[in-house]
């Protein structure tokens, strides 16, 4: 696959924001990683998760066992710290993804869009229940923990041991899909893309560019439209 890599610290005060592409195995990584109380969390896991992936895939592992052993290896311990994650792997026309967090991904054909992970924010029913059931107060848009008023937006992250009391865990969902004769490519971006460029946006972007210049003219339309947020954008073409 070819692939672009454009990112903005925007208007925060740091660049939180990690990723990672490269090729394991057969296949391509693609992998974002959105840090909260410091970076320490994404960066830990956007320096390992090559490694870790390429040795899951060693170890004969595949599909959701792959991706529980991968994000088990990235998970650090960290109290307050954490970050999201969200990885694919491309291999020939399988796709296959696995996350924490609201960074997303999505597949790209020539006449429309998937995504791939569902953001694990309040807003999906079942995220909703599960932090509720473990015993989270929900101060929308935040599940907090009601000894300490701490919370997050995000209902699962790497790191962020002092909340999985309250459901906050490290344990990814993982999808699969097929890229099929129409397939163009994968884009991979942190929220900061998401919450001002809509999906049919950036899969029109991926369709009519180059992915380097994909990259960079959604990570300048942030820009434009006066998104804040640390933003990274991975675009990726068959």
């Amino acid at each position: 696959m070819r692939i672009g890599i454009a990112r903005d610290q925007r208007r925060r005060r740091y660049m939180e924001d990690r990723h990672t592409a490269g090729d394991v195995a057969g296949g391509t990584v693609l992998g974002v990683f959105d840090g909260h109380v410091g970076a320490a969390v994404a960066e830990h896991a956007a320096a390992e998760a090559l490694a870790a992936i390429h040795a899951a895939l060693a170890r004969g592992l595949d599909g959701e066992p792959l991706w529980r052993a991968v994000f088990a290896g990235l998970d650090a311990d960290a109290q307050e710290c954490g970050s999201t994650a969200t990885l694919v792997l491309v291999r020939g026309s399988e796709v296959s993804a696995a996350w924490v967090g609201d960074s997303r991904a999505l597949l790209v054909s020539a006449t429309g869009r998937e995504v791939l992970t569902p953001d694990h924010r309040l807003g999906r029913v079942d995220e909703h229940r599960r932090v509720t059931a473990a015993g989270a107060m929900i101060l929308p848009p935040y599940a907090c923990d009601p000894r300490t008023g701490n919370g997050l937006m995000v209902t699962r992250s790497l790191g962020d041991r002092a909340l999985r009391s309250i459901g906050i865990v490290a344990d990814p969902e993982v999808a699969r899909a097929r890229a099929g004769p129409g397939a163009v490519g994968v884009v991979v971006a942190t929220d900061g893309l998401w919450d001002v460029v809509d999906e049919d946006r950036a899969a029109g972007v991926c369709r009519t560019l180059d992915p380097q210049a994909a990259a960079g003219r959604l990570v300048a339309e942030v820009a434009e439209r006066d998104g804040r947020d640390n933003v990274t954008v991975l675009v990726a073409r068959f």
